[in-house]
């Protein structure tokens, strides 16, 4: 399996990574690597990867980033090693250059392949795909290569691949989306929720659907200079005081360069006021729910769930888009009213040395936190949670 290397995005050949849609997002497509390009701080590098059979067509592709420090407060692999290394191992990884697998940002990592491709095939370009992110990785002085936010099939192949370095899986975070594709009608909706949950579902409809205010749908460059205040409004709430107006403006005038013709901005309006707004992104049968914001000083009518849920269900948008995928966190929120959870793993390689990790330290933690995360959320889910089936052994 040959592997073509291309240094930046634009050396990429966007149709050869476009064609390999099985496990891809939008977060994997050539239009967010571009996004990624242009975000990358001081120092840190870029690396794009692509597997090829014997005739020459793309198999499966990577991402590799290299970094001086994380790029992020949760693309910090030392957090994820802590009380499962040797402490001088440990202060390696958290001092040392980094790098990155499958993605450093938007909370999900991918290894996209081609739909036709056997199994054995796969293997291999999976094989020559990490173990040329390991030579990257060590070209740029780093300690550890780190795959983040994986679905576990693909954790687990990355994990195969890198058998002899010693590579540590971790249970990291979990996912959520709502499975549009079920229902034609709100009332398919409802009688899907369990009972206890149906008569709330329509009560935040009504109350918003009786108000004044109505549902306009752009394209996301035709509207950032209106969702830039509602998006900052929501992140400074959070603590997320980087986040002002210009900045906002910035981050999304870059995806709507990028992106625009897959985006699709909801924006709820009060007598032509914008007051709330939920930035998605359309890939073939999925929409991927990236950002929302709102306008605190008017009341709140609901308006996050009728964006985000009671909108697309009562458009009718489950029958052309199988799911809704919403993200990392608000966990509560989003399973009682009808998101199903997906866990996501990572996977960590030592670059210079073998990590030394625990092996039975690892298994308990991984064990203890998925049992943890069922029971705390479990009973939210429709459906339940099957934790057996998340454990990785």
């Amino acid at each position: 399996m040959r592997v073509s290397l291309h240094s930046t995005s634009r050396q990429l050949p966007a149709g050869d990574w476009d064609s390999l849609t099985v496990d891809a997002t939008i977060y994997s497509s050539s239009g967010f690597l571009k996004v990624r390009e242009e975000e990358l701080p001081e120092g840190a590098h870029g690396h794009y990867l692509l597997a090829r059979d014997a005739g020459g067509a793309a198999v499966s592709g990577l991402e590799a980033y290299s970094f001086r420090t994380p790029p992020h407060v949760l693309y910090t692999p030392a957090d994820l090693l802590t009380g499962l290394v040797p402490g001088e191992r440990h202060h390696r990884v958290a001092t040392n250059p980094l790098a990155f697998g499958s993605g450093w940002s938007e909370f999900r990592g991918q290894l996209p392949r081609r739909a036709d491709v056997s199994a054995a095939d796969r293997e291999a370009a999976v094989r020559a795909l990490t173990a040329e992110a390991m030579r990257f990785a060590g070209a740029n002085g780093a300690s550890v290569l780190a795959y983040y936010y994986l679905p576990r099939e693909q954790a687990l192949e990355v994990a195969r691949a890198h058998a002899g370095d010693g590579a540590v899986v971790r249970f990291h975070d979990v996912e959520t989306s709502l499975p549009l594709g079920l229902w034609d009608t709100f009332d398919d909706y409802r009688a899907w929720l369990p009972a206890r949950r149906r008569q709330r579902a329509l009560r935040e409809l009504r109350l918003f659907q009786e108000s004044d205010r109505i549902v306009k749908e752009y394209r996301l460059p035709e509207a950032v200079k209106e969702m830039a205040p509602l998006n900052s409004a929501l992140m400074q709430r959070h603590g997320h005081t980087a986040f002002d107006e210009e900045r906002v403006a910035t981050v999304y005038e870059r995806q709507g360069r990028f992106l625009g013709d897959q985006s699709s901005l909801l924006m709820a309006e009060d007598a032509g006021r914008p007051v709330g707004c939920v930035l998605r992104y359309r890939q073939h049968d999925m929409l991927y729910g990236r950002v929302a914001g709102f306008d605190y000083s008017a009341s709140n009518l609901a308006d996050y769930f009728n964006l985000v849920f009671y909108h697309p269900i009562t458009t009718g948008a489950g029958r052309s888009v199988r799911a809704i995928h919403l993200g990392l966190g608000t966990f509560h929120a989003k399973m009682s009213r009808g998101a199903q959870p997906t866990p996501l793993y990572s996977v960590l390689v030592g670059v210079d040395r073998p990590l030394d990790a625990d092996a039975a330290a690892v298994r308990e933690r991984n064990r203890s936190e998925v049992l943890a995360f069922a029971e705390e959320h479990g009973p939210t889910v429709v459906g339940g949670i099957d934790a057996e089936s998340w454990m990785l052994d």
